[in-house]
């Protein structure tokens, strides 16, 4: 029980534990926003991968380069590289 009769405020004692508090919250918050931004940037890459790999399909394929860079939203210049980096004549 709380004894209010005895009880002496300490300041500095206070400040300390709010300080606690305030790293704590602030560290939580931290952790939270740097997961979200993990999750974001991992699942825009899966989709860039995954699109990469669809563009690689359709050049094997031989469809035209503009089918392909329309069909991933990949540049030209990323569908070229594509192709060359697995020995497909573009």
């Amino acid at each position: 029980m709380f004894d209010r009769v005895n009880f002496k405020w300490n300041q500095k004692r206070a400040l300390e534990v709010a300080k606690e508090d305030g790293i704590s919250i602030g560290e939580a918050r931290g952790e939270a926003r740097g997961e979200a931004r993990g999750e974001v940037r991992g699942k825009l890459i899966g989709e860039r991968n995954a699109m990469m790999k669809v563009a690689l399909s359709l050049l094997k394929k031989r469809l035209p380069v503009d089918v392909i860079t329309d069909s991933t939203n990949l540049s030209l210049e990323e569908v070229r590289k594509i192709a060359k980096d697995n020995g497909l004549a573009f």
